[in-house]
């Protein structure tokens, strides 16, 4: 058996430890979703600030089931106006921390409120996000080798001109895969949880580097193309065997009492 192969079957129990104790409606519900999502195609810089904006407020370690609850609560979306360009590029931060930190505290950190109003105000002079992204030819899905390797080049492009262009908050590697991933693109966010699993596996040695971070990604976009599914579903298991706090609804509890990641 090859390397590749002894990988491929930790994975593969992995799915299978998650899939014993999944609550099913739930579980399906976000599984259906994740398998079937396409690239988005925004209806106005509304709708794609307030996505960008969400993916920030998600960032940094944040505990990922207190943003589901801000943003569900609509404060967010109180705090910055609607998520009217116009209108937020106009706005302090400052005044935004002092009018409405109480009731949006859960994103953790006021300087993701600064990270969202500059990065609207770059939105605003470049025209649109997504026309940028779709200049640099990442394939809607990975469905090969040949699309990895495209996948890979494109998004060496696509960073080399959110740096030019000095685009806030998405020119790591890390935040630029998120993005990629929630607009639709056969990719997965190298967060902590992530790779944690990642280690756990022997896909990678640390959680830490640059090198590392990729290597996660490629291995599970390798595997999708091999097993016929999707990386965002690859990325869904294991943010559920990692535990990440939105993610422990999809299991019943005896999940994490029978299940340890070394077991996987």
């Amino acid at each position: 058996m090859s390397n590749q192969e002894a990988l491929f079957n930790r994975i593969d129990d992995l799915i299978k430890a998650v899939n014993q104790f999944k609550n099913e409606d739930d579980f399906t519900t976000e599984f259906t979703n994740r398998k079937n999502k396409n690239v988005i195609e925004f209806k106005d810089s509304s709708e794609e600030l307030r996505n960008l904006a969400n993916l920030i407020v998600y960032s940094q370690n944040s505990n990922s089931k207190l943003v589901e609850q801000v943003i569900a609560s609509g404060n967010l979306d109180t705090a910055f106006a609607n998520f009217d360009m116009d209108k937020v590029t106009e706005l302090n931060p400052c005044d935004i921390a002092d009018n409405h930190w109480n009731a949006i505290k859960g994103i953790r950190q006021q300087a993701k409120l600064f990270h969202i109003v500059s990065l609207a105000r770059k939105i605003k002079s470049l025209g649109s996000l997504s026309n940028v992204i779709n200049q640099v030819g990442i394939p809607n899905q990975v469905m090969s080798q040949s699309d990895i390797e495209e996948f890979w080049v494109a998004f060496n492009r696509l960073q080399k001109e959110m740096k030019r262009s000095k685009i806030p908050f998405f020119q790591s590697t890390t935040s630029l895969l998120h993005l990629l991933m929630d607009w639709g693109y056969d990719c997965v966010k190298p967060d902590l949880v992530v790779l944690n699993i990642s280690k756990q596996l022997e896909i990678i040695e640390s959680t830490k580097g640059e090198q590392n971070f990729r290597r996660t990604v490629r291995v599970v976009q390798e595997y999708s193309v091999d097993r016929k599914i999707r990386p965002s579903v690859i990325d869904f298991y294991f943010l559920i065997a990692g535990g990440q706090m939105a993610a422990k609804k999809f299991v019943i509890p005896e999940f994490y009492q029978n299940y340890q990641l070394a077991k996987f």
